[in-house]
């Protein structure tokens, strides 16, 4: 049986202050793999003002009322989708006319670690999860002729709660089909040409800036070097590079000489100056700021965890650092 966790773990009120600068997490689409968080069918429809520290769908399936998030407010009817984003002040408003209503609310990640794993949902800032090329799902949608998504959502909560070792499993592929959905409807939405066709042009364009990027990774590389390599403009390759891998070019640039880096740390004959200038940073001081802004670990702390592993024996301690920082 899937364990649902206790609510205080998946939200709590509002901050008082505005909350803090969000972390964006860019995930491809091809690696969606939903976690299940809690699944259940509840009667009631009032939630006071709350934030949560995951993703939420709510299908209302019997009910009305108004939905505000962010200060914005928007009617919801029987049969309607929202989707609720993490952190995000938001409230659900029903009217005693409308009686008690009825809902299935679903809180999910997208894909393991996305964001990072942590003890507990709780202990998670501020962050929004981006798809790759431009997908986005919708806030607000009627299923009302969309019975597959309407099923698939009525299974998720059916097996999350059985006891079987292969309801999870069950679970998570059913909500994944709801998603997949939900996405097409968005692309249907755009009345433009189809993601899948728009992204194999872009992602052709901006292969040539990723092998580049790798070829040269202990170079000085810029937008406009990526530019030039590509025949794009400045402007127009950071808006394909954002589509594709959900960041702008030097931000990946970086993310891509952090995982070269965790390579050669590996690696005990070479000191942090020497891999720093391996990856391209002439600095060693601001390859440590930056190899600790994405993996939580200065490089040195990385090699200490990731060589002691190594002749330890595998301990749980040193296991755990290294699954956190890659």
């Amino acid at each position: 049986m899937a364990l649902t966790v206790p609510v205080e773990q998946i939200q709590a009120r509002p901050p008082s202050s505005s909350p803090a600068q969000r972390e964006v997490f860019s995930l491809p689409v091809e690696l969606l793999r939903p976690v299940i968080r809690i699944a259940h069918r509840q009667s009631g429809l009032r939630v006071p003002e709350r934030i949560i520290f995951d993703y939420e769908l709510v299908w209302v399936l019997h009910g009305a009322g108004q939905f505000v998030i962010d200060g914005r407010a928007c009617a919801f009817h029987s049969n309607d989708l929202l989707l609720v984003p993490p952190f995000v002040p938001h409230r659900f408003e029903c009217p005693e006319e409308a009686g008690s209503g009825e809902h299935i609310a679903v809180h999910f990640d997208f894909a393991p670690d996305v964001p990072p794993y942590r003890e507990r949902p709780a202990s998670r800032r501020p962050y929004e999860v981006r798809l790759t090329y431009g997908y986005q799902l919708p806030r607000l949608l009627s299923l009302d002729a969309r019975p597959q998504i309407a099923r698939a959502l009525q299974d998720v909560v059916h097996a999350h709660h059985q006891m079987d070792p292969l309801a999870p499993v069950l679970a998570s592929a059913r909500l994944l089909e709801a998603l997949v959905c939900l996405l097409r409807l968005s692309e249907q939405r755009a009345g433009t040409e189809p993601f899948c066709a728009r992204a194999a042009r872009h992602r052709v364009r901006i292969d040539g800036a990723l092998a580049y990027m790798k070829a040269h990774l202990a170079e000085p590389i810029t937008v406009a070097t990526l530019a030039e390599h590509t025949h794009l403009s400045s402007s127009r390759l950071t808006a394909l590079f954002r589509q594709v891998t959900g960041y702008p070019p030097m931000e990946y640039l970086r993310r891509l000489r952090v995982q070269e880096a965790r390579r050669l740390l590996a690696r005990p004959e070479l000191s942090v100056k020497q891999v720093a200038a391996l990856v391209g940073f002439p600095d060693s001081l601001h390859f440590s700021r930056v190899f600790r802004r994405l993996d939580g670990l200065s490089p040195t702390q990385y090699r200490d965890a990731l060589l002691g592993v190594a002749d330890s024996g595998h301990t749980e301690t040193g296991v755990t650092s290294i699954r956190q920082s890659l």
